[in-house]
């Protein structure tokens, strides 16, 4: 291994310990409370591993939430590199997913075709529709935390009227269904064995090609110079505000892919066939985009590190089902540990304290 490698590989590893310890931290007081209110810890922890690690169905599931997970999380960092906040993937999300039903139902293509051209449009709508954002706070000064959220519920609701008025008439669906089943034609190769497909892969590269971008490319450092202040941006020749627009559009690409990936996969809602539903937008992908700003602060905007931090949240989500009879006591243990994840400097000072306890 290369000097550089040796180094990258230490700084990972350096950075990795405060989250590990913030996740010990959590367990314990999650532990705590199961205790408390009467139940064991020891149970429902190997209830929620075991089902999620040790099952086909729980295996394809970490897989399915991992691959939204990691896609959503870097549609947070990459924008929030350049300082400005992007909690509209939801609805980025959302939007790439609709779109991506539209033209399966509408424009049909050939096999190997159909589900790439499906996905770039996606993501350029989730990348025209963060724009809105990008560009009200870059020139009119309106904070993008607000704008986004709002964009959220204004796609949520956009998406079921074009499912209920455009794709289930297009389709020759009975009015009472709320979903749209995909050709074998347009859905993602499916993995073997697993309950999942391909986009596992395509998130852990996009990841990767992330990490590449920011640290190794013109852009990439005008992004970051960006979020480091508009004035010592300005001083470098970088334009801030155009910069912050184009964080946005990256961003919300990435998320408009997670949509289409998500809706053109199996082992979501329809089970082995995908689909688009009315849940994409209200229910089982409810969660997904501000899972993704955790999954990104738990992995400090590191888009390498995000990868691993996916895994985690993927084990806690796709184990619910496994200990449902706590259902209610796990939620609130992933909240705990998820607080404490999110706070590594709490690690930092105990590992100091340790530290400074130790030479003393």
């Amino acid at each position: 291994m290369s000097e550089t490698g040796r180094h990258w590989l230490k700084r990972v590893l350096r950075s990795a310990v405060p989250s590990l310890v913030a996740l010990g931290l959590g367990l314990l007081v999650a532990s705590v409370v199961m205790v408390v209110f009467g139940e064991d810890p020891v149970a429902i922890f190997s209830a929620l591993f075991e089902g999620a690690l040790t099952t086909q169905f729980g295996q394809s599931s970490v897989l399915n939430y991992m691959y939204a997970y990691i896609l959503l999380s870097l549609a947070f960092l990459l924008p929030g590199k350049a300082g400005i906040w992007n909690i509209g993937g939801q609805g980025q999300a959302i939007l790439g997913g609709v779109t991506a039903a539209l033209l399966v139902e509408f424009v049909p293509l050939p096999m190997v075709l159909w589900p790439v051209a499906a996905m770039v449009l996606a993501t350029l709508a989730g990348a025209a529709w963060s724009a809105i954002s990008g560009l009200l706070e870059a020139y009119r000064n309106a904070s993008a935390i607000v704008t986004t959220i709002m964009m959220n519920f204004i796609a949520a609701n956009l998406a079921t009227f074009l499912l209920y008025y455009v794709l289930i008439p297009r389709a020759h669906v009975p009015g009472y269904y709320n979903e749209v089943d995909f050709p074998a034609a347009a859905t993602l190769p499916t993995l073997p064995y697993f309950t999942t497909s391909v986009m596992i892969f395509i998130a852990i590269a996009v990841a990767l090609g992330t990490a590449f971008f920011l640290n190794r490319t013109t852009l990439g450092y005008k992004i970051r110079a960006t979020g480091l202040g508009s004035r010592p941006a300005e001083s470098k020749g970088i334009n801030p505000r155009t910069t912050k627009v184009i964080a946005m559009l990256i961003g919300g690409g990435i998320a408009g892919l997670a949509g289409a990936g998500a809706v053109m996969s199996v082992g979501h809602g329809c089970g082995t066939v995908a689909c688009y539903q009315d849940g994409f937008a209200s229910g089982w992908f409810g969660g997904f985009g501000f899972a993704g700003i955790a999954v990104a602060l738990v992995a400090v905007n590191d888009p390498i590190a995000s990868i691993f931090s996916a895994v985690f949240f993927s084990i806690l989500a796709a184990g619910m089902p496994f200990a449902y009879q706590s259902i209610y006591v796990v939620w609130a243990m992933q909240g705990i540990i998820i607080l404490f994840m999110a706070a590594p400097q709490l690690s930092r000072m105990i590992l100091s304290f340790r530290r400074k306890k130790k030479w003393t």
